[in-house]
């Protein structure tokens, strides 16, 4: 009837100090993900995670936290997130590529039933240094854009770009820079 009225507050199961639960959120339907940046995972601190909730009525519960499976201390995985339908898009800025501290990733998973997948991981065709891709991330159907507000061009420092992935067949490639 047009109030908005809070349903529930979602927190990390294990959550810690520093996780920075909430740095990023996406919803579809009667799932989000919410993106925890500085969650430390085993042997990996502020690598970083993604959590995803899910509704039934009016209860939320944590179905499962995602994590990059390369990841890394200092990845800031989860800095963005998104959702479309059984598909996740995460963020991972700080990722380095080798030779390139910072180039940034973006990481995509799949939902079969409960369980979640990693399908790809995404990254630039001309990554350098710094660019920090996954700085914002957007995913409907097969079509996945993910920006690097860092990416220089020509003599333009940080002037930016957004990268625009296509899946076929499980495979992502990009489409256009």
């Amino acid at each position: 009837n047009g109030v908005w009225a809070q349903q529930a507050k979602l927190l990390a199961t294990g959550g810690a100090t520093g996780d920075q639960c909430g740095i990023s959120v996406a919803i579809d339907g009667n799932t989000a993900v919410v993106g925890a940046l500085g969650d430390d995972i085993p042997g990996k601190f502020n690598a970083g995670s993604a959590l995803v909730f899910v509704r039934s009525g009016t209860t939320w519960t944590q179905q499962a936290q995602l994590n990059a499976a390369d990841s890394a201390s200092f990845d800031a995985f989860g800095f963005a997130v998104a959702l479309s339908g059984n598909t996740a898009v995460v963020g991972a800025i700080f990722d380095d590529h080798p030779g390139m501290g910072s180039a940034g990733s973006a990481y995509v998973f799949t939902r079969s039933g409960t369980t979640w997948t990693q399908q790809a991981k995404l990254t630039a065709a001309d990554a350098a240094g710094g660019d920090e891709m996954g700085v914002s991330a957007d995913v409907f159907g097969d079509t996945a854009v993910i920006g690097a507000y860092r990416c220089n061009h020509s003599e333009r420092s940080d002037a930016g770009a957004a990268y625009v992935f296509q899946r076929t067949a499980g495979v992502w490639s990009q489409q256009v820079k």
